[in-house]
């Protein structure tokens, strides 16, 4: 019997190492969040012995997985740039930078989230961790001044009602959901039709910030 046909690698299957596994892993998982090792192990084209020795079992890996979708959301976010311009603009560039981490949101938005509260603040301390690191224990608290909100989003809703381009009508909380929601409206529908539509992300992020600005632009009969 070969090793392929016992469960292990045969000379066929991919060799890959663990950063490339993770991120392949990731795919597999936006792709088909319950599956298990071996058919996740089929998907990679690797033996099911090559996971298992890599991440131990199928919850580290999970675990794993989640951690890295929830850094490329972190970075995505932060590659918006939300401390420059107006608020609503930097609202606005928000939702277009998640929209380029569509394995990240279909993980955030699934029925059973992989990437929860707790995996996004695990990642948010490896984060500033590593901010005082590398500044020698005396990083910034990034955009967020004293007494503001810890929520990033908020923060930027907050900063947006300060300079007059976001409607003070809404509680900052609430419109920080409905940004949320929204981008995970917009991405469920570009992936519930992109296969018949290939224009269909663009459309579902053109909805999405059309959405958010009619909202909660400074002047919105809400």
């Amino acid at each position: 019997m070969s090793k392929s046909a016992s469960g292990g690698e045969s000379g066929g299957m991919r060799r890959m190492g663990r950063d490339a596994l993770l991120r392949e892993s990731l795919s597999a998982l936006a792709a088909d969040p319950r599956a298990p090792m071996l058919e996740l192990a089929k998907t990679l084209d690797v033996g099911r012995t090559t996971l298992y020795r890599h991440f131990g079992d199928r919850d580290a890996l999970v675990a794993e997985v989640a951690r890295l979708g929830a850094r490329m959301f972190v970075e995505a976010f932060l590659s918006a740039r939300p401390e420059e311009g107006p608020g609503l603009a930097a609202v606005e560039r928000v939702c277009d930078r998640l929209f380029t981490v569509p394995e990240a949101l279909t993980l955030l938005f699934a029925d059973n989230p992989i990437i929860t509260d707790d995996v996004f603040a695990e990642v948010e301390r490896e984060r500033r961790d590593t901010e005082v690191a590398g500044s020698g224990g005396s990083a910034s608290a990034g955009p967020k001044s004293a007494g503001e909100s810890d929520d990033p989003l908020e923060w930027v809703i907050a900063r947006g009602q300060a300079d007059g381009s976001i409607t003070a009508e809404v509680p900052v909380e609430w419109a920080a959901a409905y940004v949320f929601l929204t981008i995970g409206s917009g991405h469920l529908y570009s992936i519930a039709v992109e296969a018949a539509d290939p224009s269909a992300r663009a459309r579902g992020l053109e909805l999405t910030i059309r959405a958010v600005r009619r909202t909660l632009g400074a002047g919105s009969d809400i």
